[in-house]
């Protein structure tokens, strides 16, 4: 299916970041979303690899790992991926440490399917002590390593990581995905710019609304990512309702740019 075409340009936009578990709700399903998508008007794009442990999703997210555990076929994906590739999207996996047993293939397997890096959301909670070793592994391999952060990560560790990494940074305003935690927004964003100072971050966690949007890029944010929210879209094959949907935040992102 051929994508429709708008009249953006992808050069100092800012980031629309859609995010999709791979396998959910079907491969067929996934794959008429994927290639519908104006493909002007997405910056990265963010596939989920079906986890087993998905435990810093939420439970709208959780879901979706469960039942693309059960589709999940790579060769389904190839042309998929090398679509994106041919159109210079760059590709970002949401991966969990705990599922990757040797990191040096996981990158080289990674990297083979035109991935440009990664997003690891469990690797600086539960394995700190390995996360600097990983770090420097994925840079040797030019595989970018996404900071993931949250409210609650340590200012230490947000400084000492940004300094340890190059490419954009992935700052969650929730615990997890799909959790609605009242929170100070222009606290949230003052914290994060001002211990990390010339960086791309790009904000995902419980946006939804175009007021989330808008008030993020007000405030200084690179883009946004959005998940959960298409979530409901993809359940009810409602492909209208999602291009609708990505066309709207593309405006707010655009008016506040």
């Amino acid at each position: 299916m051929d994508c429709l075409i708008y009249q953006y340009s992808v050069i100092d936009m800012r980031n629309l970041i859609p995010y999709f578990t791979l396998g959910y709700p079907d491969n067929e399903t996934l794959k008429r979303f994927l290639m519908a998508m104006p493909i002007n008007m997405i910056n990265y794009i963010e596939f989920g690899f079906p986890s087993n442990d998905p435990r810093y999703d939420g439970p709208t997210i959780r879901k979706t790992h469960r039942i693309g555990n059960d589709n999940y076929d790579e060769s389904f994906y190839i042309d998929i991926f090398n679509y994106f590739n041919d159109h210079n999207i760059k590709m970002y996996s949401l991966s969990y440490y705990s599922d990757i047993k040797d990191i040096e293939r996981f990158a080289a397997v990674l990297s083979n399917l035109g991935f440009s890096g990664s997003i690891i959301p469990d690797l600086l909670i539960d394995y700190y002590d390995k996360a600097f070793d990983v770090i420097n592994k994925l840079n040797e391999m030019h595989f970018e390593y996404i900071p993931f952060f949250t409210p609650s990560t340590p200012d230490n560790v947000i400084k000492k990581v940004s300094e340890k990494t190059y490419s954009w940074i992935y700052y969650g305003l929730q615990p997890s995905t799909g959790i609605d935690i009242p929170y100070d927004l222009d606290y949230t964003c003052n914290r994060i710019f001002s211990l990390v100072k010339s960086r791309e971050i790009n904000f995902g966690f419980g946006i939804k609304t175009i007021e989330d949007v808008s008030g993020l890029i007000r405030r200084g944010a690179s883009g946004v990512a959005i998940g959960s929210y298409l979530v409901n879209m993809l359940d009810g094959n409602d492909l209208n309702g999602f291009l609708d949907y990505l066309k709207r935040i593309r405006g707010a992102l655009d008016v506040e740019s």
